[in-house]
């Protein structure tokens, strides 16, 4: 595969299950390495010595939020990332506020995640990467589960975000309403 994604461009990803979609995501943030060939995202090749500078470039946002929370309030969930980079106690809670509002979360702090919708914690898993502040979102299959409301929303905030998108998903109104561009990966028998 050979693909090119301009800053700031949201491009859908699809393909039968099984066909590497999510694997793609992962190599992108170099959770999973690629058995050949080279990625590079902002010009830096996602290799082992460069590991801290992509996933900091690179926010993953995986299909299952209780995959990505594991504290015991939203707030620790969302502050999580920028206390491990080492900011400043004001610069994370300016963050973990910044994020919780642009996902529309606000007020949620100190609930537990595992008491919330699933709308809710997904919301709260991309608040955990927005956080970081990357400049590349990998998002993987962002609105499976969701109810009607709830992915309207979903597909609302993601096109008001500025990063530069790459969504994995079956979901071909979520497709039409936020990414202009498709690339389809087909598996060959």
């Amino acid at each position: 595969m050979d693909l090119t994604i301009a800053a700031g461009e949201k491009v859908a990803l699809l393909g039968v299950n099984g066909a590497g979609k999510s694997t793609l995501l992962l190599q992108l943030n170099g959770t999973l390495r690629p058995s050949s060939g080279t990625i590079v995202v902002d010009g830096l090749p996602v290799t082992s010595s460069n590991l801290g500078q992509i996933r900091a470039r690179v926010g993953l946002v995986m299909q299952h939020p209780d995959d990505q929370l594991f504290s015991p309030t939203v707030g620790d969930d969302v502050a999580f990332g920028p206390r491990y980079m080492g900011l400043a106690p004001a610069e994370v809670d300016r963050r973990v506020r910044q994020a919780l509002q642009a996902v529309g979360m606000t007020g949620y702090e100190q609930r537990p995640p595992h008491r919330l919708s699933l709308g809710q914690r997904k919301r709260v898993a991309l608040a955990t990467v927005l956080a970081m502040q990357p400049s590349v979102l990998a998002l993987d299959e962002p609105s499976a589960g969701l109810d009607p409301r709830a992915r309207r929303e979903l597909s609302t905030l993601l096109r008001t975000l500025p990063q530069t998108m790459l969504v994995a998903t079956h979901d071909l109104a979520l497709v039409t309403e936020v990414c202009p561009r498709v690339i389809v990966i087909a598996t060959v028998a």
